[in-house]
């Protein structure tokens, strides 16, 4: 009577005597006190292996992102929307660099347009927009604007200059013409002397002219040389538009 159960109380589960502690009770069957099942294991590796694959989904969704965030910032940077430099950065429009295709012969005291040019297909070269006649020699400006020019010749003497001649005005003038008119106003010009003794060299012209839309340049030689010449096949002439 002095524990408290009386003679009524119910017999401990588990065959315990009344006067042993309780604690030893609650060891049997409790929810929290039972060992870990065996599969416990494989569902973590499954959770891992599920946020990992999560985890490697959200990594190429970002990736794709900005990918096209970038592209369409290229894009831009091409139309030229938001951006006030980009003026500077588009694509040029008219063009082109080409050669003469054969030897040209000009004539003591003559002056002769160039003709007869070819676009090798090769790293360097390079020919967009409209207007160019390899033919005839002659560059239609496609659009009103600022065109740079440049001509490189390779010249043969064919004849040596006789001892005694006289060597004032024994030059040779390299043009480039606007409508085939050589003033000096509106055309870019170079003079190079005619030393004695000097079969091959080279002359170059380059700068800058305005054109109208539809006018044309060319390439002129003068030679006001005591003998013939003979401009090689592979001289150099180009033009790229700058603005307008």
């Amino acid at each position: 009577m002095r524990d408290g159960t009386g003679a009524g109380a119910a017999p401990v589960p588990g065959g315990q005597s009344p006067g042993q502690p309780a604690q030893a009770a609650l060891q049997v069957g409790v929810p929290g006190a039972a060992p870990a099942p065996p599969e416990a294991p494989a569902v973590l590796e499954e959770l891992l292996r599920e946020l990992h694959l999560l985890l490697k989904g959200m990594v190429k969704e970002q990736a794709k992102t900005r990918r096209k965030a970038w592209e369409g910032r290229e894009e831009e940077e091409e139309s030229g929307e938001g951006n006030p430099q980009a003026g500077s950065h588009r694509r040029v429009e008219a063009a082109f660099h080409c050669r003469t295709r054969e030897n040209i012969s000009v004539e003591q005291r003559g002056r002769q347009e160039l003709q007869l040019y070819y676009i090798p297909e090769r790293e360097g070269m390079f020919h967009r927009g409209p207007g160019l006649n390899l033919t005839s020699g002659q560059y239609t400006a496609p659009i009103a604007g600022y065109y740079t020019f440049t001509a490189t010749l390779h010249i043969v003497r064919r004849e040596q200059q006789r001892k005694g001649q006289p060597r004032r005005g024994n030059r040779l003038r390299l043009l480039i013409c606007v409508q085939s008119h050589c003033q000096h106003n509106s055309n870019l010009e170079t003079v190079s002397r005619l030393e004695s003794g000097s079969d091959l060299f080279t002359i170059s012209v380059t700068g800058v002219l305005y054109l109208q839309a539809g006018q044309y340049a060319s390439v002129f030689v003068d030679n006001a040389a005591g003998s013939p010449l003979t401009i090689q096949s592979g001289s150099d002439f180009s033009a790229i538009l700058l603005g307008v």
